[in-house]
């Protein structure tokens, strides 16, 4: 389903006027659109992305005392 940003974005002003007036927020401390947006979806994916970057490399790179590391050793004759 597409939607139009315009839209999404008034709606989402009301949306906050509404819920900071019913709340009671002082105007000094009330939240704009834009940071709504950064801590509704942009700061958890942000912590999602470096989750995945820390469980990536732990995953993917041995530790450099594990069996695996000396598979690849050449063997030395004499």
């Amino acid at each position: 389903m597409v939607f139009n940003s315009a839209v999404v974005v008034a709606v989402a002003d009301v949306s906050i006027d509404t819920w900071q007036l019913i709340c009671r927020v002082p105007p000094s401390q009330r939240i704009n659109t834009r940071e709504l947006v950064d801590m509704a979806f942009c700061y958890p994916l942000n912590e999602l992305g470096r989750f995945l970057l820390c469980l990536w490399s732990f995953v993917s790179i041995p530790p450099s005392d594990s069996f695996y590391s000396n598979t690849y050793e050449p063997i030395s004759t004499f």
